[in-house]
């Protein structure tokens, strides 16, 4: 590594400072300025549609979790059911179509 002289060290300094005072800024027009203004609100929404939408997300998740239990609950004691009544559900479904009444009139 080089060691500079304090010599060396200033006039780095001023050269730095001469050139960050010469800089030029650009001229931005107010149109500009708008269109920026524009895209800052833009991405300042985004982040609340992505919150909106995770909790629908979250809801459908939680909806659908409770419709599958409310299905097994609904076959299980359909199941329960069925088991224990089959005899008796057999015998009402021969006597409707024993008797020959038509099912469609």
């Amino acid at each position: 590594m080089t060691r500079l002289s304090d010599e060396d060290l200033n006039k780095l300094e001023r050269a730095l400072a001469e050139s960050h005072r010469s800089r030029q800024e650009p001229s931005l027009g107010a149109d500009w300025v708008r269109h920026v203004m524009q895209d800052v609100r833009r991405e300042a929404a985004r982040p609340r549609q992505a919150l909106l939408s995770a909790g629908i997300a979250y809801t459908v998740r939680q909806a659908a979790a409770v419709a599958a239990a409310l299905a097994l609950i609904l076959v299980g004691s359909v199941l329960v059911y069925t088991g224990q009544d089959t005899v008796e559900l057999a015998a009402l479904l021969s006597e409707e179509f024993e008797t020959g009444e038509p099912l469609v009139e």
